[in-house]
């Protein structure tokens, strides 16, 4: 856990403590599934939009890092951890996911 930044900690928590270890998604723009994710992470958490363009390939970037760290599957359709990641995630308390939450959310990240 100690290796990852707070953006992969971010996805993590949020994977783990809002989703509960999954994101359902639908890729039909022709968009790959991390660019979308992304997407639809930033507008959640972000009200404003030039928050939400500075956070989104930091959003990205992290969840392609988890995905070759082996700690999330990515496709077509869904975001989940894999056995590994599941591990981590329950390292990651929801008390320290919320601060930093409220970082990413106002661009301080």
């Amino acid at each position: 856990m100690e290796s990852l930044g707070l953006m992969e900690k971010f996805i993590i928590g949020y994977i783990q403590h809002e989703n509960f270890g999954r994101i359902y998604i639908m890729t039909s723009t022709g968009e790959s599934p991390e660019k979308l994710v992304a997407k639809l992470i930033a507008d959640e958490i972000a009200a404003d939009d030039k928050v939400k363009i500075k956070i989104t390939p930091k959003i990205e970037a992290a969840l392609k890092k988890l995905q070759e760290y082996w700690m999330i599957q990515v496709s077509g359709y869904e975001v989940k951890f894999t056995s590994y990641g599941q591990q981590i995630a329950k390292e990651l308390n929801k008390q320290t996911y919320l601060k930093i939450k409220q970082q990413v959310s106002q661009g301080k990240i």
